[in-house]
């Protein structure tokens, strides 16, 4: 530890402020004398020199000057306030928190909070925070930076709340940043100088939080020279209070003669530039504004006065990345001060998929973190089968939780891979759902042992290593969680190849960062009123007529810990160990006058962007900012309404034309064209090709479709297409779970009552009396099986469950009360397999090859020249949904039941039934009746063999769809209303008509006559 000083000096002699209304005013008579005078000794002395400044931007400017000037740099250490603070508390055995630390201390105490308050309204809100702690943090932050207690939050159990996490803090031997702050300023005066020689540049009222930390950095250098703004209307009380403390601790500023004699400017003063060089440009979207911003840089840099051009955004997001990325493709190098956030190396899909399964142990989670990993966690089976197996468990139970599959699997005999995928199951470990810190690092040492996770348990490790003992409250897995993704998977900020240059002139920076620096040109960007300025957030969690009372109380605040300084009448400054309270209003203030700052700054150019339509909401006209409005006023002495916007929208797009900034950039010229032409195809008036959804030549593989997929190939032919020839189908985790068990349900337990399902024999028909008691008898059977694996775990069967399993068995029994009615059929048969391919002749030349399964055959009349037994048989299909039959007798005007039967098909109505009939005749059937059966419908014959035989030219079309492997598209991508199926996320949208015409050339029989051809 450095030695103390013989002499503690409360005031230091050496430290000199100075005053200044420029940022060129204040480098050519103070900041460049300084490095002159450092740069003799920089070399000999014992301590270095350091520059502190309020942004890297304004060091990048010093470093350009002085390499510009040809200055020597070394020895001279720039530091950001962060690092600055990390440079002070080596003196001090102080561990200062990561932000994800406190986040879970706050996040324990608020659950333990909750779970000891009997308060309903207590316990809402701290559930609350416990779910989002980092709200109510920053709350805390603010009222500790300004040296205020807790006891200033009027809600008497949030201030409960707050009390409890700051004794949990210091608990685990942490001490909060602001306090840190202050124990460094305290110590300073005890030891040796830190620093020889000390700048402190570009601080002022927005720092108020530092203001401790840059006091006790003065006091750790011999000579410190401080660099401050003079005050402006805007924000003059916050402003003239940060300098009355200076001036209160370290004695009179020197003001810094102007360069051009100038006054600072007001909302009536003019722009320091012509209204010929302020130049406005709009874009009707972000990726349009982008593009006009790149341009006006272009034009900015042709201009042989342009030294520094910076973009200022309100704040990271698409526009400043977009910008980037266009700056990149023109190949104009610049400093990305805004850069893009870039996930960590710890931070992968497998990661992802192991938190969420952790989150929820649960069916869906768990195959995508087994397709996400490359472990290989099971032996001697694969993932695919592990996924069918516990898929078709799920389809059998309706439960998705993994520890009850498992059990299932594992009590299930005649379920096929069921004992192994039970045992393999076993190696997936979770964690428990509570338990103290030291408990959950124990498990996931373990897990992370067996995935192979050696780096992260090392980072999880190192991060807890001197405090996770100290912890010993327990705590939900939820929060611990999200602790470990918020310590593993914090991003870093990552910049494009051009976008790292310090020294460029063209700087990305955020309004903040640009402060006290001089600009030729600035470009603002994005001057939307939804945008910016971009504020902090208010204090979280507290009623709204308390955040009003609060904001009141920041003036009050403010008030109580200021004084008169000892400069005299009109000199204020704050109490020690104070500092300012900066609510929303001093905030707008701050802004208005960094932006009046920025626009004085400009010597040459300036550049204004904004949206025409709402980045929120597309179909609604932005509104412009008030700075945006003050621009245009005061560079076109006239206001800014909808129709000035509109109108310089499309100037600007007159201006931009066809130009782009990815014109600059090398482009595959064969990829783009071929890219073209698909996009051209796609949208001509002629039958589907190569880029449709189609294949270019027919496969050498014979292709057989299931009755559904021909079905829904009328319906979604390219998704149906995507599922034979490509072997993709869309994630169906938003599909209606229930309606699929209940459909597997039914039919399995009117399988089951019959007893020969899937053997392929018919029964004796008078059986069907018992069918209703199987059918109750199989369903308790489910019902009691599932209740006892819940019973198991020490679960409870839901009572969603319990509905659901009721509705099933209600449907059931109406479907088997309607069979139990038939008395002239001989025999039955109940989901009778067909074999796989089951082929059906069209014509001497044409073959389907169909897959499926028939759920109910009713046969009389028995034969032996045809294969299936019977001639004359009865399909019936169920249907557990709100599915109507067909009715071809009821007709409309100049109607046939030919034409209504062929509009049904086509519609993707009927098709499974009708490839039953051609399929059972194909058997030697020749008398076939079909009947689409739902628990509303009367069970009745609704069409015939004959109907679907007389349909040729569409079933010889179905051929041509088989054979040539050409489907085409078909029906809207997305729809605001009802089901479609899911596409790829490229999949570029075409207009709905002009597909039904291309459909129609495609696939002629697949449209409908006109009524007088029918006749």
């Amino acid at each position: 530890m450095p030695p103390a000083r013989t002499k503690p000096e409360v005031h230091s002699p050496r430290a000199s402020l100075h005053i200044g209304a420029s940022p060129e005013a204040a480098w050519e008579n103070v900041v460049r004398q300084w490095f002159e005078k450092i740069a003799p000794r920089g070399l000999h002395d014992r301590q270095p020199a350091a520059v502190v400044t309020a942004s890297r931007n304004q060091a990048y400017f010093f470093r350009s000057r002085l390499l510009a000037e040809g200055k020597s740099l070394m020895a001279v250490k720039f530091l950001s306030p962060p690092q600055l603070r990390e440079l002070l508390l080596r003196r001090c055995d102080l561990p200062v928190p990561l932000r994800e630390h406190l986040r879970l201390l706050l996040g324990v105490t608020a659950e333990q909070f909750a779970s000891s308050s009997s308060d309903d309204e207590t316990v809402l809100v701290a559930k609350s925070i416990a779910r989002e702690p980092d709200r109510f943090l920053r709350a805390i932050d603010q009222l500790r930076a300004a040296g205020w207690t807790l006891d200033e939050i009027d809600s008497p159990a949030l201030r409960e709340l707050a009390a409890r996490f700051e004794e949990q803090v210091r608990e685990c031997g942490f001490t909060f940043v602001h306090d840190a702050d202050r124990v460094v300023l305290a110590a300073a005066q005890k030891f040796q100088p830190l620093f020889r020689d000390l700048l402190v540049f570009g601080f002022d009222a927005a720092h108020w939080p530092l203001w401790p930390l840059l006091h006790a950095a003065t006091l750790s250098s011999d000579e410190t020279c401080v660099v401050l703004s003079d005050p402006r209307d805007d924000a003059r009380n916050l402003d003239e209070t940060w300098i009355g403390t200076w001036e209160e601790t370290f004695g009179p500023a020197e003001v810094i003669p102007p360069m051009n004699g100038r006054a600072t400017t007001s909302l009536t003063g003019a722009l320091p530039v012509p209204a010929s060089d302020v130049h406005f440009v709009i874009g009707r979207d972000t990726t349009q504004q982008a593009r006009a911003i790149v341009a006006v840089v272009a034009k900015f840099l042709a201009d042989a006065s342009c030294e520094r051009l910076g973009i200022l955004f309100s704040g990271p997001g698409a526009l400043p990345r977009l910008v980037a990325t266009f700056l990149q493709a023109a190949g104009i190098a610049h400093n990305d001060g805004i850069a893009y956030f870039a996930p960590s190396a710890f931070d992968d899909h497998a990661w992802r998929a192991w938190l969420e399964l952790q989150q929820a142990p649960r069916l869906k989670p768990l195959f995508r973190f087994l397709r996400a990993t490359d472990w290989q966690i099971f032996d001697g089976v694969s993932v695919l089968q592990i996924e069918e197996t516990l898929r078709r468990c799920y389809n059998n139970v309706l439960v998705d939780n993994i520890e009850l599959l498992r059990d299932y699997c594992a009590s299930s005999p005649d379920l096929r891979h069921g004992s192994v995928v039970a045992r393999e199951l076993e190696k997936i470990q979770f964690l428990p759902a509570s338990a103290a810190l030291t408990e959950f690092l124990t498990h996931t040492r373990a897990i992370f042992a067996v995935l192979d996770w050696t780096e992260r348990w090392n980072e999880v490790e190192r991060l807890s290593r001197n405090w996770r003992d100290r912890l010993s409250t327990r705590f939900s897995k939820n929060s611990y969680l999200r602790w470990l993704r918020e310590l593993l998977g914090a991003p870093s900020l990552e910049r494009d190849n051009l976008g790292a240059h310090s020294y460029a002139r063209v700087h990305l920076v955020a309004c903040a960062d640009a402060q006290d620096q001089p600009w030729s040109h600035l470009i603002f960007a994005g001057l939307n009123d939804e945008t910016w300025p971009a504020f902090e957030d208010e204090l979280a969690f507290v009623r709204d007529e308390q955040i009003e009372e609060l904001n009141r109380q920041n003036t009050t605040l403010n008030r109580r810990a200021s004084k008169r300084g000892r400069q005299g009448e009109g000199h204020w400054s704050v109490r020690e160990g104070k500092t300012l309270l900066l609510g929303p209003n001093e905030q707008r203030q701050i802004r208005r006058r960094q932006f009046l700052n920025l626009v004085e700054s400009v010597s040459a150019g300036l550049g204004v962007s904004a949206s025409l339509y709402s980045e929120a909401t597309p179909s609604r006209i932005a509104n412009p900012s008030e700075f945006f409005s003050w621009l245009y006023f005061n560079a076109h002495a006239r206001g800014v309404s909808q129709q000035t916007l509109h109108s310089l929208e499309e100037q600007t797009r007159d201006w931009l034309k066809d130009w782009s900034p990815v014109d600059a950039q090398k482009i595959d010229s064969i990829s783009v064209g071929r890219t073209r032409y698909a996009f051209d195809a796609r949208r001509q008036l002629r039958p589907a090709g190569e880029y449709e959804f189609a294949l270019r030549s027919p496969s050498d593989e014979e292709k057989s479709l299931r009755v559904t997929q021909w079905e829904q190939a009328l319906r979604w032919p390219a998704i149906v297409w995507m599922e034979i020839f490509l072997g993709v189908t869309p994630d169906d985790g938003d599909s209606d779970a229930w309606a699929v068990a209940t459909g597997q349900w039914v039919h399995r337990w009117l399988a089951d009552s019959v007893g020969n399902g899937g053997d392929r024999k018919f029964v004796d028909v008078n059986r069907a009396e018992q069918i209703r008691e199987r059918i109750s008898k199989h369903a308790r059977e489910l019902r009691e099986r599932v209740a006892a694996l819940c019973a198991n775990r020490s679960k409870r069967l839901p009572d969603w469950w319990r509905s659901g399993w009721s509705n099933a068995l209600y449907i059931a029994d109406c479907l088997a009360a309607k069979v139990c009615d038939l008395h002239d059929w001989s025999a039955m048969g109940v989901e009778w397999p067909l074999k796989e391919p089951t082929l059906i002749p069209l014509s001497e030349n044409q073959t389907l090859r169909v897959r499926g399964r028939i759920d109910l055959i009713l046969a009389r009349r028995k034969s032996k020249e045809s294969r299936i037994g019977y001639e004359d048989l009865w399909v019936i299909d169920y249907k557990t949904g709100r599915q109507r039959g067909f009715k071809l007798k009821e007709l409309r005007r100049n109607d046939t039941p030919k034409r209504k039967f062929h509009k049904q098909l086509i519609d993707g109505r009927g098709v499974q039934l009708a490839l039953y009939a051609l399929a059972v005749h194909a058997l030697g059937a020749d008398d076939v009746q079909l009947t689409l059966l739902s628990p509303a419908e009367q069970l009745e014959p609704q069409f015939r063999l004959a109907d679907v035989l007389a349909q040729k030219n569409f079933w010889s079309d179905v051929h041509r769809m088989q054979e040539t492997g050409v489907f085409g598209m078909l029906g809207p991508i997305h729809a605001d209303f009802g089901f479609v199926g899911k596409y790829p996320l490229a999949t570029l949208p075409i207009d709905t008509d002009l597909l039904e015409e291309k459909w129609a050339l495609t696939h002629p029989a697949f449209v409908l006559e006109e009524e007088g051809q029918a006749k």
